[in-house]
């Protein structure tokens, strides 16, 4: 399994970069007007998908789920360096924190671009950057969490040593990793239940409810909106407006599914001494290294614009309106 899952972080690294690099290309280039300040949100979030690609791959985690625990450790050249590594886990978490954010920020931007229009004043030119505040803060607050609430402890090192030992050949007492344990036997057989972890857990699904219920509130609102909408846009703007929309619930259900529900039930199961395979633990893992680049991807083929660039077609609709109209003044001529 590990070196499954080190083979699609390495192709996924690869393609987030080159598919990011030339979704910026597109974005810089072939973007209209009509997409406004959305233009901005679409660049940051390249952005940081390429640098979520660097953290995943300077980590290149693994995930253990055992009984009342789940670890997180770094299986990177950097493993055995716990001063950096154990950094790297908090990271590494954090940033998919950033990601839920984020994508939350999108819906809710989208939701005033249809639903109130009227509001969009307070992201233009520099008031944008209010969007952001919000997400870095649950990613930092993300960070600081998982690095002192969850860090390494002996009790955790003892706790899953010989399981790790025997399922991936490594002591994790040796490396940089986070770990929830939830209760455990002292030695003289006492069942501990750990508080700080459960506040850890309740704090990571708090911020993960949060923002998947802000995306679809405000997805489900702009959807019932772009329904009703007749006169108020022209067919231009709402035909964006639809490619848009479309893109972003593409980006949201992959992770969704990809990742968001399988990384709540990894933190969940532990709680009833639910043991997880390998395979299924590092499942998320799996898809996180190459979920950036199907996001771009995804964005590529489903933004018109993008998409006939990439596949080199010509802007048909426009030369066949230019035809009709070409077509009609010649009649209206002969005509008079």
């Amino acid at each position: 399994m590990p070196a499954l899952l080190k083979s699609s972080q390495y192709f996924g690294f690869v393609a987030t970069q080159i598919s990011n690099l030339l979704l910026l290309f597109l974005i810089f280039t072939k973007a209209s007007t009509r997409f406004g300040s959305y233009k901005y949100l679409m660049i940051s979030y390249a952005v940081y998908s390429l640098i979520y690609s660097w953290v995943e791959i300077s980590a290149q985690p693994i995930i253990y789920v055992g009984k009342a625990s789940m670890y997180l450790y770094v299986d990177s050249f950097l493993k055995y360096n716990k001063a950096i590594s154990t950094h790297l886990a908090a990271a590494y978490c954090a940033s998919f924190g950033l990601c839920v954010s984020l994508l939350a920020t999108h819906f809710v931007y989208r939701y005033c671009a249809v639903c109130r229009p009227h509001d969009l004043y307070r992201f233009d030119g520099w008031r944008l950057i209010r969007i952001y505040i919000l997400p870095v803060v649950l990613s930092v607050l993300w960070y600081l969490e998982v690095y002192f609430l969850i860090g390494p402890s002996e009790i955790k090192n003892e706790n899953a040593r010989a399981e790790i030992m025997e399922a991936y050949n490594e002591d994790i007492g040796k490396v940089g990793y986070i770990a929830l344990l939830y209760y455990y036997k002292d030695k003289s057989g006492n069942l501990v239940v750990s508080y700080i972890d459960f506040i850890a857990y309740t704090l990571a699904l708090g911020i993960m409810g949060s923002c998947i219920s802000t995306t679809m509130i405000c997805g489900w609102k702009t959807f019932q909106k772009m329904g009703s909408i007749k006169k108020s846009m022209s067919k231009k703007t709402k035909e964006l407006n639809k490619q848009l929309f479309k893109t972003l619930v593409f980006q949201t259900l992959v992770p969704m599914f990809a990742m968001f529900a399988p990384v709540g039930t990894l933190l969940t199961l532990p709680i009833f001494s639910i043991v997880i395979s390998p395979i299924f633990s590092n499942a998320p893992s799996f898809y996180a290294g190459l979920y950036p680049a199907l996001d771009a991807i995804i964005a590529i083929f489903m933004i018109r614009d993008f998409r006939d660039t990439v596949l080199c077609r010509p802007k048909l609709h426009v030369s066949i309106a230019s035809s009709i109209h070409s077509s009609h003044y010649n009649s209206s001529v002969l005509s008079g």
